[in-house]
């Protein structure tokens, strides 16, 4: 929004920003790159400044798309390309005396692989190869477009070079100019004698309204983000944030039974989550379109229980890097009779019922209990794959083809029918305008569900500090937390991305 009101803010003359450390998938990156070439569309200069002691691939993917780059000599920008790290645990496990007991359906839903396996699966690597292989060739056309360089000297850059300092990237054409960012401040007020600084916080207070824009007709924007589990918007310290299905659903409905809201926008970056709280969210978005159109739009993930809710809308937006599908399910249980050996625990019980035992965190699984379990995930394996046929026009046959938890990048799925539109969030508001009839040369209001935490709020609800003097007590009650965290998500079918993406 801040760009959008800037570019047609007679008082704003030019922008700069700074990149430092982004922490985002290349989604959201491909989003933000395609909101500076809008900016720059206005005729106004937008700028970047590499202003950290170290600044690296995707500070420089969004900062190339900028009219000029500026960066001190002294700082280093490193083009390291693209590397995927999946962490697994069967060790560590097998040393606290931890068994990891985990069925699925699905020949490439293999989330649970990170606890028992040592490395990766022909078809996680499969799968990883692809994803890395279309990022790292965005990266080196997108680099090349924005600077005027070809792609086989961005290619060399990274794979010959890869690390330069600011005075290098200047000679070699990757970035305008060494500056500190006071002097970039001098330079830019040297061009208007009436420049006055004005900070993103301050500015972001300034209502759209006061522009004339984002004034009229209303579309909703409810931010599905998050593992999916069934309360409300939280945090948790293994799996970060969680998507609320209570929260959101309330939402949708909310912005369904609004009469100004005209259209409804999912904003979805979820990997999934607990499969009943993703087929509640299903239901509510079907009754929601009834209503009013309802648009997917996708930014990092869309994947499993996330792609189960953006099935269910009118259609599904994805960038070109968002990453989708992975329709498959999974379910097991961490079994802890061996750290309670180590640590000279004993457990004792009686019970009345062949499989009262099923879900005791002291016991694997017998042959009888995983055929339970099985048989679950399978027939939700059946629905999911069925709700996918039907919402996107396909046989049951062909849609498992594409399911067995393949995780797809937007563009794949746009060319094999899981999503209807490559594009940014803004090509789901024009979406969104034209399904509703809403002119497209109308701004119009955007009205964001959930409204977000305060960073403190969100600082106290996600931190938690255990101390004990006594060492044993302390390993146990550690344990305890770990074990708690887990029990939460096991004997429960989970539809959640197969990896965990951390891009280095």
């Amino acid at each position: 929004d801040d760009l959008e009101k800037a570019a047609v803010d007679d008082r704003i003359e030019a922008v700069v920003i700074r990149p430092d450390l982004l922490q985002v998938g290349f989604g959201k990156l491909e989003e933000m790159v395609a909101m500076i070439r809008k900016f720059r569309r206005s005729g106004k200069k937008i700028y970047a400044y590499l202003g950290a002691d170290m600044s690296f691939t995707r500070d420089y993917y969004v900062a190339s798309a900028c009219d000029s780059v500026f960066m001190p000599a002294e700082a280093n920008l490193f083009l390291t390309g693209v590397r995927s790290e999946v962490t697994f645990y069967k060790d560590f496990f097998n040393k606290v005396g931890v068994k990891a007991q985990f069925l699925h359906i699905g020949k490439y839903k293999n989330a649970p692989d990170s606890y028992t396996r040592d490395r990766m699966s022909p078809y996680q690597k499969e799968v990883l190869n692809a994803i890395v292989n279309q990022y790292y060739k965005d990266i080196v056309q997108t680099i090349s477009e924005n600077r005027c360089l070809s792609p086989k000297q961005i290619d060399r850059f990274i794979n010959q070079k890869t690390g330069f300092s600011g005075s290098e990237a200047k000679a070699l054409g990757l970035i305008d100019g060494n500056l500190f960012y006071a002097q970039l401040k001098k330079k830019l007020a040297k061009k208007s004698h009436s420049l006055h600084p004005l900070s993103a916080l301050d500015y972001a207070r300034e209502p759209a309204s006061a522009l004339h824009i984002r004034n009229k007709r209303r579309i909703a924007v409810i931010n599905c983000v998050g593992t999916i589990y069934g309360g409300s918007e939280s945090e948790n310290p293994m799996l970060g944030k969680m998507l609320g299905a209570k929260t959101i659903i309330a939402n949708i409905q909310k912005a369904a039974k609004s009469r100004l809201v005209k259209a409804i926008i999912l904003r979805i970056d979820s990997p999934g989550g607990a499969s009943l709280p993703s087929a509640a969210l299903w239901q509510a978005i079907i009754e929601a379109k009834k209503k009013k159109p309802v648009i997917a739009s996708v930014s990092d993930l869309g994947a499993s229980g996330g792609y189960y809710m953006a099935m269910a809308a009118d259609t599904i937006v994805a960038t070109p890097n968002s990453l989708v599908g992975s329709i498959g399910i999974f379910a097991g249980k961490f079994v802890f009779n061996g750290t309670y050996d180590k640590l000279g625990m004993n457990v004792d019980a009686v019970q009345k019922g062949r499989h009262a035992g099923i879900f005791s965190v002291t016991k694997p699984w017998d042959k009888e209990e995983k055929k339970i379990i099985q048989n679950i995930i399978q027939e939700f394996y059946h629905e999911f794959v069925s709700k996918v046929a039907r919402a996107r026009h396909k046989t049951y046959e062909e849609v498992d083809q594409l399911a067995q938890g393949h995780v797809w990048t937007g563009l794949q799925a746009f060319h094999n029918g899981l999503v209807d539109t490559i594009g940014t969030f803004y090509t789901a508001i024009n979406l969104a305008k034209r399904m509703a009839g809403i002119p497209q040369s109308e701004s119009v209001r955007l009205v964001n569900y959930p409204r977000k935490k305060s960073f403190m709020n969100e600082l106290l609800s996600s931190v938690g500090v255990v101390i004990n003097h006594r060492r044993h007590q302390w390993v146990a009650d550690a344990l305890n937390q770990v074990k708690t965290i887990l029990v939460q998500w096991q004997n429960k079918p989970l539809a959640l991305l197969p990896f965990r993406l951390e891009f280095k």
